[in-house]
């Protein structure tokens, strides 16, 4: 600015002298004297025309010997060199100006820092010296920290029975194979899902059976710790880009600079303007401690089943082994010494205890705590799918709080395995399909469990009724969904025995009781309405016979709880299930709507007459049935001899089958030589 005014009073200075010499207009009138000859001196005014004036300043011109242009010419060429002079120095001002001005933008910028910024890091390395961020970046200071220290802090496992511990599952992304997302057959039934607490559902970490490596503390507040340095340092630029530029302001800005460069040349070693502290990490730590000491914790093995001989046909139990229970308050404890020592990668060693198993016989506790039989239909196809699924149910051992999965355990059904195409229900058609008929078996493990007093996690009904075990009662599979599910909620293993043999499928639960004394569970199921049969289906003769249809029902299943020989019914839960429409002919069913029209005309007599019928013919059918069971029931017991743990077999209560109509198929496709009077089975073999 200063340079700027200089060349502003320059160019004033000049026009004023300019001026000053050329004023010559018509109207100047110089003053002259002149002698009157009386010795005074009279002044008077000349007046002079322009010719005139043109010739004074000639004469004038020769009289001065050539000197006035000489003289205009010189101060011509001073005033041409100082408006040259003027105009240099202003743009070579602006070019300045517009250099500083780059300059200090490039200042700001708020990703690099542009001075000397020392940073105390011996928080993550003890010996660090300062560090001077001058012209690094933010990721260029993240790098260096993170190579500034070594992470690698693991907790042992003291367990001194490690051999005999096995890592449970810990929960992941995948989801299980029975959810009711997944498309599979006959996934339409009704569907009942309960939910077991798991102390596992929260665990985060994912230790090994031997060592849990402590995710790096440090390093995910790195990346904050940084953000911090360089936000603090845009600001203070930002505030002193907004100060004035006063004379005042620049004083005090060079006398702070002169003292810390006075400081600075006193001082040999540079001081931190920023200091790194690590925050506190020891709710994260007691955190992590807290999920291991679930997931290493072992129940001691008091002599339970341990494995299944097929040969024998028996369970074989295991020898006592002592648990082990994690301490999990002092081994955080030591973590926080470690790292308030800056020991990021040692070794600690897990603090707890053993727990001592029962030095007591349990074997002779074990016994067949559940137990139902169904019987199949007369389809060889079947019938071996059914035998294959079995087998491989049969000898499973599942663990205290662990989950069964009959899609887990059976697998997929192929060709390659033995499985053979049989009946089964997709999207409402019968179809043949590879495995078909196994639902019969996780449905009586299903009646099983029931009456085991464990808990099912996951159970869908059929979309059609079945008829091999009452409606409400069911449980259907197929691949990769529905699944079965149920939980081991008791102290011991449990084993499962399944087997097929004429035509009859028989599963068992084998553990210690998980009933109180004298408690037992049934289930059983009443049909509470039947729906209206679906409109029917119009088809041509190359697909298929007409057939008549059947209505959908809902059905009311209770639990029966007896205690000291009280009993006690509850709801359980209940199940609809759809009806199959009609299939008829295009003339058929012309015919079949004028016949339903001339109906409507005298209306609700006739329907409800024929109502009355069907409800009094369901009736007397489903008390027949009922009978006809008892007596059966009985007839089979009185018959059996008990060999073994039988005798603490429950029975179910479900005397009769299907109940009124016995046209309805299950989905496991039609079935074939099997009497409503002798479709179920309450008990199952000696043991």
């Amino acid at each position: 600015m200063s340079g700027l005014d200089r060349d502003r009073s320059g160019r004033g200075s000049s026009r004023a002298r300019g001026s000053s010499r050329g004023r010559t207009g018509s109207g100047y009138s110089p003053a002259s004297s002149y002698s009157d000859g009386s010795g005074g001196t009279r002044r008077h005014t000349k007046t002079y025309d322009s010719a005139q004036r043109r010739k004074l300043s000639a004469r004038r011109g020769s009289e001065g010997g050539g000197k006035g242009p000489m003289i205009l010419g010189a101060l011509a060429a001073i005033l041409v060199f100082c408006v040259a002079g003027v105009l240099f120095r202003g743009l070579f001002s602006h070019a300045g100006k517009r250099e500083s001005t780059a300059a200090e933008t490039t200042a700001f910028d708020p990703n690099i820092i542009h001075e000397d910024l020392y940073l105390d890091y011996s928080a993550f390395s003890p010996n660090a010296e300062l560090l001077n961020m001058k012209g690094m970046t933010k990721e260029q200071v993240e790098d260096t920290l993170k190579k500034s220290y070594s992470w690698g802090l693991v907790v042992k496992n003291s367990n001194p029975n490690l051999k005999s511990f096995t890592m449970p599952a810990l929960p992941s992304e995948t989801t299980t194979a029975a959810s009711a997302g997944e498309t599979g057959a006959d996934n339409e039934g009704t569907e009942e899902v309960v939910k077991v607490k798991d102390s596992l559902s929260g665990i985060t970490i994912q230790p090994d059976k031997t060592q849990f490596l402590v995710p790096d503390l440090i390093e995910e507040n790195i990346s904050s710790f940084v953000a911090q340095i360089f936000e603090d340092y845009t600001k203070k630029n930002e505030e002193s880009s907004s100060e004035s530029s006063t004379e005042e302001t620049k004083k005090a800005k060079k006398k702070k600079k002169g003292s810390t460069e006075e400081s600075s040349e006193s001082s040999s070693a540079p001081s931190a303007d920023y200091v790194l502290q690590l925050p506190d990490f020891s709710a994260r730590i007691t955190d992590y401690m807290n999920q291991l000491a679930l997931v290493w914790n072992m129940a001691p093995e008091n002599g339970d089943i341990v494995s299944y001989d097929a040969n024998s046909g028996e369970f074989v139990f295991g020898g006592t082994v002592d648990g082990y229970s994690v301490n999990a308050q002092s081994t955080a404890a030591k973590l926080m010494d470690a790292i308030e020592r800056k020991a990021f990668s040692e070794a600690v060693d897990a603090d707890g205890e053993t727990v001592p198993a029962s030095l007591s016989s349990i074997k002779d506790k074990y016994k067949i705590i559940g137990s139902y039989t169904t019987k199949t239909t007369a389809n060889a196809v079947r019938n071996k799918n059914i035998k294959l699924a079995a087998q491989t149910v049969n000898g499973t051992i599942v663990k205290p709080g662990q989950e069964f999965s009959f899609n887990g355990t059976v697998g997929q059904r192929t060709e390659e395995k033995g499985y053979g195409g049989a009946p089964a229900y997709n999207a409402g058609e019968v179809v043949e399909e590879v495995g078909g008929g196994i639902c019969q078996v996780s449905t009586t493990l299903y009646n099983a469990v029931f009456r085991s007093g464990l808990t099912t996690t996951y159970r869908r009904s059929h979309t059609f009724a079945p008829n091999y075990v009452t409606p409400g009662m069911d449980a259907t599979v197929s691949w990769p969904g529905p699944d079965y599910r149920f939980v081991n909620g008791s102290r011991h293993a449990i084993g499962i025995r399944a087997s097929y043999s004429d035509q009859k499928v028989t599963v068992q639960v084998y553990g210690i009781p998980v009933l109180p004394d004298g408690v037992s569970w049934e289930l059983t199921s009443e049909k509470l309405k039947d729906l209206p049969v679906p409109n029917p289906q119009i088809i041509t003769p190359d697909q298929g016979s007409e057939s008549k249809g059947t209505a959908g029902s809902e059905w009311q299943a209770y639990k029966i709880i007896t205690k000291n020989g009280k009993t006690e019914k509850v709801k359980d839960h209940s199940v609809t299930y759809k009806g199959h429409p009609p299939k008829q002919y295009a003339g058929s069913a012309a015919k079949a709507s004028s016949g339903s029209q001339g109906a409507s005309e005298s209306p609700s007599s006739s329907e409800s007459s024929a109502s009355e019928k069907t409800s009094q013919q369901d009736d007397k059918e489903s008390k027949k049935q009922t009978q006809q069971g008892e007596k059966e029931s009985k007839e089979s017991k009185e018959g059996k001899e008990t060999k073994s743990e039988s005798k603490a077999e429950t029975k179910s209560d479900n005397k009769g089958t299907v109940g009124p109509g016995s046209d309805i198929i299950s989905n496991d496709g039609p079935t074939v030589g099997s009497s409503s009077s002798d479709s179920i089975i309450s008990d199952g073999p000696p043991a």
